[in-house]
């Protein structure tokens, strides 16, 4: 029997890897007090501990979305928006399926701060959108998540999406392994959100965002119903 026992071997000890003849031996060198095998032991016993944990490790989601509206932050404010053409057909109009801004009251929608949430619809999609004030003024962080419906069971399949101002696109990104996606944008007229399908594009107006979500009637239209 060796006097003591390599690296290696403490290794495979500490992942359960050797036999069982194997491992009595080295167990029984260990109740013998040999200081050199029983710190190799300590330490690779605690590192193989650490990995394992390690795979657990992950940072809170909030943390995350904090941080990736922190980065979109520093595009708006160092100005950094891609500019080029794109030949994006949109086939199909989402539906708007719930407007945070119709729960509000009146006095809510006054504030000096815009947040917004919106939940669009698209053949088996749905478009989870979250709109708030960024710190450069005049813009706005666009947060979002899609799921699909048709695979439950599945990981979210990469989406390509862009930003297009009438014809032009303005910014051009893709959901992560959650289908979650953020940009950031200043207001524009003909602002709209595309995501390119199987087959097909999804188009969704962003002048949803900045619209009155009940329509206003015209003193005109008072004065001919009175």
């Amino acid at each position: 029997m060796t006097s003591h026992f390599s690296s290696p071997q403490w290794v495979d000890l500490v992942r359960g890897l050797l036999s069982e003849d194997v491992k009595a031996q080295m167990n029984q060198h260990l109740l013998t007090g040999c200081e050199e095998c029983c710190t190799a032991h300590k330490v690779w016993s605690a590192f193989a501990a650490f990995a394992e944990a390690e795979n657990g490790f992950a940072p809170p989601r909030d943390a995350v979305r904090v941080a990736k509206t922190y980065f979109a932050q520093q595009d708006v404010r160092e100005g950094r928006t891609a500019t080029k053409r794109h030949s994006w057909r949109p086939s199909m109009l989402a539906s708007l399926v719930f407007d945070s801004m119709q729960t509000m009251s009146a006095g809510v929608r006054t504030g000096s701060g815009y947040t917004r949430h919106l939940l669009f619809a698209a053949q088996s999609l749905a478009i989870d959108l979250h709109v708030e004030t960024a710190s450069k003024p005049g813009w706005f962080l666009l947060a979002g998540q899609i799921a699909d419906s048709s695979r439950p069971d599945q990981l979210p399949r990469r989406i390509d999406l862009a930003l297009v101002d009438g014809e032009t696109e303005i910014s051009a990104f893709q959901t992560n392994e959650f289908g979650e996606f953020q940009c950031a944008f200043d207001r524009r007229k003909d602002l709209t959100l595309l995501l390119a399908l199987d087959g097909s594009e999804v188009a969704l107006p962003l002048e949803t965002l900045f619209a009155p979500s009940h329509p206003v009637t015209s003193p005109s239209t008072d004065s001919q119903r009175s």
